[in-house]
C-alpha cells in the first residue's frame, strides 16, 4: 500500500448520497429487498444491514474501509498502530526502545497514520457509505486518537474495550459524527445510555458483543464467563430493547449483533428478532481489498474445521482487556 504524503489536503466529511438503482449501491439495496433484509440506517444515511467490524493490527485499515463504504455499508478502520502500514512513519520509529521519548513519537506517527488512513477511505468511499474508526477504551492514548478521528471528520467513533462513558464530551462539538459503543450485555447497554442521557446525547447505534463468538477484545471477565446465557442474542436482544421502551427515549438506537455471523440465515434472524444490522470482521479479513498481508488472508481462507496449526482460536482474560484472537504462525 503506497502512503499517502504527509502534505494530503485535510480530510473532508463525506455526504449522504442518493441512491441510483442502476448504481452499485442502488443494486445491493435492491437485492436485500428482494431478499427481505432490511437496510438501517445511521445519522439519516440509509445502509446496508452488514457492517465491516474493526480488526487490528493492520487488518482493517482505509482500504479495507473506503471499499465496504464504496458499495454502501459502513467500513471500520482499526485505530491501533497505523504506523506500520506507513513505511516512513514505521522507519522513523522503529528503532526508538531506549529513547526517553520514544513513546511520544511513536503516538504522533501512529496519529498521522490515522489520518492518513481516513483520508485514503474517503478517497475510496467516494461519498458512499460509512467511515468509521474503532477506538479502545482501554489505551492510554484512547484520547488522543478520539480527538484525530473527530478532526478529520470521520462519519463514526466505535469504542470498545471499556465503556466509553466520556465520549459525549470528547465529541461535544461534534454533532455529526455517529457514536457507538461496543458493549457485550444489557446491563452495560442500560449503564452506559443512561450515563450518556445526562450528558445530553444518546448512542446513535450500539454495537452488542458476543464474548465467545466474537474477536477483539470482550466483556467477559472470566473465561468460565463466556458460556453466561446473559450474553447470547436471544437474551440481550430483548432485554435491550423492553429497557428502550420504558426508557422512553428521545429517538430510536439501533442494534448491531457482532459474533459468529457467516450466512444470510444469520442476518435475517436477528433482523427478525429488532437487530438493523449484524457485524462481521473474518468475513472481510480474506477479501483482496483487505489491508492485512496475504499470507495472513491466505491461511485464514484456508483453514478448516476442526482447528489446528497454522491457525487456532486463542481467549485470554490474562490482560488488562480480555481478547480472542486467532493465532497463525508463520509458515
Amino acid at each position: 500500500m503506497a502512503p499517502h504524503a504527509s502534505s494530503a489536503p485535510a480530510c473532508e466529511p463525506g455526504t449522504d448520497p442518493s441512491f441510483d438503482a442502476d448504481s452499485p449501491v442502488g443494486a445491493l439495496l435492491a437485492l436485500c429487498h428482494q431478499h427481505q433484509l432490511q437496510p438501517w440506517s445511521l445519522k439519516g444515511r440509509r445502509l446496508l444491514p452488514v457492517v465491516q467490524g474493526g480488526m487490528g493490527v493492520g487488518v482493517s485499515a482505509g482500504g479495507l474501509a473506503g471499499a465496504v463504504a464504496r458499495l454502501g455499508a459502513m467500513g471500520t478502520i482499526s485505530s491501533v498502530d497505523l504506523r506500520r502500514k506507513h513505511a516512513d512513519l514505521f522507519e522513523q520509529t522503529r528503532h526508538l526502545e531506549h529513547e526517553p521519548d520514544a513513546k511520544q513519537r511513536i503516538d504522533a506517527a501512529n496519529l498521522e497514520a490515522l489520518a492518513r488512513e481516513i483520508r485514503r477511505a474517503r478517497e475510496l468511499a467516494a461519498g458512499q457509505g460509512v467511515i468509521a474508526v474503532n477506538i479502545m477504551k482501554a489505551l492510554s492514548e484512547y484520547e488522543a486518537y478520539v480527538r484525530q478521528a473527530l478532526a478529520c471528520g470521520v462519519d463514526a467513533l466505535v469504542v470498545g474495550a471499556g465503556l466509553p462513558l466520556d465520549l459525549p464530551d470528547l465529541a461535544r462539538e461534534h454533532p455529526a459524527t455517529a457514536l457507538i459503543p461496543i458493549l457485550s450485555d444489557a446491563r452495560g447497554v442500560q449503564l452506559l445510555v443512561r450515563k450518556w442521557e445526562k450528558k445530553g446525547r444518546l448512542p446513535d447505534a450500539v454495537i452488542i458483543e458476543h464474548p465467545r463468538l466474537a474477536g477483539g477484545h470482550l466483556g467477559a471477565a472470566r473465561v468460565t464467563d463466556l458460556q453466561d446465557p446473559r450474553f447470547d442474542f436471544e437474551v440481550v436482544l430483548p432485554q435491550v430493547q423492553a429497557f428502550f421502551q420504558s426508557a422512553d427515549l428521545e429517538r430510536e438506537i439501533p442494534l448491531i449483533v457482532a459474533g459468529g455471523i457467516g450466512r444470510q440465515e444469520d442476518l435475517r434472524r436477528w433482523q427478525s428478532m429488532g437487530a438493523a444490522a449484524v457485524q462481521m470482521g473474518t468475513a472481510f479479513a480474506v477479501t483482496e481489498e483487505c489491508d492485512a498481508d496475504p499470507a495472513f488472508k491466505r491461511v485464514l481462507a484456508q483453514a478448516r474445521p476442526p482447528w489446528s496449526e497454522p491457525l487456532r482460536v486463542r481467549t485470554s482474560t490474562n490482560t488488562s482487556v480480555p481478547s480472542r484472537s486467532r493465532m497463525i504462525r508463520s509458515t
